[in-house]
Order: structure tokens, then C-alpha cells, then sequence
């Protein structure tokens, strides 16, 4: 088993910190392209908040602390609501949660089932 880094405050303060500022740096662009042409960029800010949201996951993994499950089931439910948006199709928020957290459900019983070692019946 992995070991988990002993720093995990101030690891994730520093990666709350990057994510907010891109979170911002996202905002700002989607606001003055909606501006200037005039259109909805309501699927591309969530596409953007849900890339960050993953990404963030992804680095707390690559750095050995813990993820935020959380953060991470936002994360992909933005994106898919946004990827939706983008194609011009709408998906009902209630069985999209539901629909994510069963996918949640399953990769947690799979993870626990590949870190436990089989046992002989």
C-alpha cells in the first residue's frame, strides 16, 4: 500500500489556492466572451469548474494525499452537465446525481475489492 504524505494541510491548501485562481481566471473568461458574443457560456463555465474539480483530484492523488470525493462527484457531474449543455441537450440535474453517485458506489466497492488481498475458500 501507498503511503499517504504526512503534509496533507498545507498540500491542500496550496492546491485550494491554484484551483480557486483558475476557478477565477475561468470565470473572467467565460464573462467576457458571453459579452462580447453575446450567448451563453453557462456549459462552458461548468465544463471549466468541473475540469479544475478533477484535475484537483488527480493531483492530490499523484502527491499521495487524500482525495475529496466530494470535490471530485461535482466535478463530474459539471462536466457532464456542461458536455450536455455544449451539444445542445439538457440533462434532469436529480438523475444525473443519482446516476453519478451509483458510479461512485460501484468504483468504491472496486477499489476495496482490489486493495484487499483474496482470500482462499
Amino acid at each position: 500500500m501507498e503511503q499517504i504524505n504526512k503534509n496533507n494541510g498545507a498540500t491542500n491548501k496550496l492546491l485550494n489556492g491554484v484551483a480557486w485562481g483558475a476557478f477565477f481566471i475561468v470565470l473572467g473568461i467565460t464573462w467576457i466572451a458571453s459579452l462580447a458574443y453575446t450567448i451563453d457560456f453557462a456549459a462552458y463555465l461548468a465544463i471549466g469548474a468541473g475540469i479544475i474539480l478533477v484535475a484537483i483530484n488527480v493531483a492530490r492523488v499523484s502527491m499521495r494525499t487524500t482525495l475529496s470525493k466530494f470535490s471530485l462527484f461535482v466535478g463530474m457531474l459539471f462536466l457532464a452537465l456542461g458536455t450536455t449543455g455544449i451539444f445542445g441537450y439538457s440533462m434532469p440535474l436529480i438523475p444525473t446525481v443519482m446516476m453519478l453517485a451509483g458510479l461512485f458506489i460501484i468504483a468504491e466497492g472496486l477499489q476495496k475489492l482490489s486493495t484487499h488481498p483474496k482470500q482462499e475458500a
